[in-house]
């Protein structure tokens, strides 16, 4: 038998108050390394708060954050970055006048640290952008954009805007990918070519995402954690999830969440 994956990344009581309204409070699971891990729950759950923590938009309140062990509770976005944990968000952070290639190119540069400014010699510099570039042109072609690459971000598709920052966020060289609604506004073709492309991300990269499309939801995940109210209610498999008196009385017995 083999010993169970490690925890990439531990959530200790976690809390963000905003004024006297408890968005989240006290919230504490684990995710595993190599895990596909959703976070669902009803509107107002407090999910993208969540998010907004462990990605260091927002600034915890109280409780403390492990990456590995170590405690990243207080390090700003970049330094979190560094230390591989990327972020896709409900809202696109693309440079849209540039080209797709353009786009996934930056941040593979900037992951090598070979941006701007960095006062790389000129062969140095110039060997670290072609790598960058073969690196940016290989992950375009693993989301689905081959044929994309001079297309400026603007005229993409919804469902293609999706996919490029998916890219994007890869390019980081990520071990924690958080994906925020990734679906969201999707058609149920972009959905599925969506769902195929993070069901087949590389073992190395944990995924954790906040998704309202519960079908994706359980067709994704290995582990399914649950909020309430700015709660955790419960996580555990997929299908223990589904199951839960807990989680159904959360949504109101509808039969999204049994069906």
């Amino acid at each position: 038998m083999t010993d169970p994956a490690p925890d990439l990344l531990e959530l200790r009581g976690v809390s963000k108050h905003f004024g006297s309204f408890r968005a989240v409070d006290e919230v504490g699971f684990t995710v595993r390394a190599g895990a596909r891990h959703a976070v669902i729950g009803p509107n107002g759950a407090g999910k993208s708060t969540l998010f907004g923590l462990v990605s260091g938009t927002l600034a915890a309140t109280a409780g403390s954050l492990l990456l590995d062990g170590r405690d990243v509770t207080r390090l700003p976005v970049h330094r979190r970055v560094g230390l591989g944990i990327a972020a896709t968000f409900q809202h696109s952070s693309l440079f849209l006048p540039e080209t797709v290639l353009e786009n996934v190119l930056l941040a593979a540069l900037r992951s090598a640290g070979a941006g701007a400014g960095t006062g790389l010699g000129g062969r140095r510099k110039a060997g670290a952008r072609a790598a960058a570039t073969a690196r940016a042109r290989t992950l375009l072609e693993r989301v689905g954009l081959p044929t994309r690459h001079d297309v400026p971000a603007a005229e993409l598709s919804h469902g293609e805007r999706r996919q490029l920052e998916v890219a994007v966020a890869l390019a980081t060289e990520p071990r924690l990918l958080l994906l925020d609604e990734p679906a969201a506004g999707m058609s149920p073709a972009e959905t599925e070519r969506l769902t195929r492309l993070i069901a087949a991300l590389p073992d190395d990269v944990t995924v954790l995402l906040i998704e309202h499309d519960l079908d994706m939801v359980f067709e994704l995940a290995d582990t399914v954690t649950v909020m309430h109210l700015g709660h955790h209610l419960t996580t555990g498999p997929p299908d223990e999830v589904r199951a839960s008196a807990e989680v159904q009385s959360a949504y109101l017995g509808t039969t999204e969440v049994s069906s």
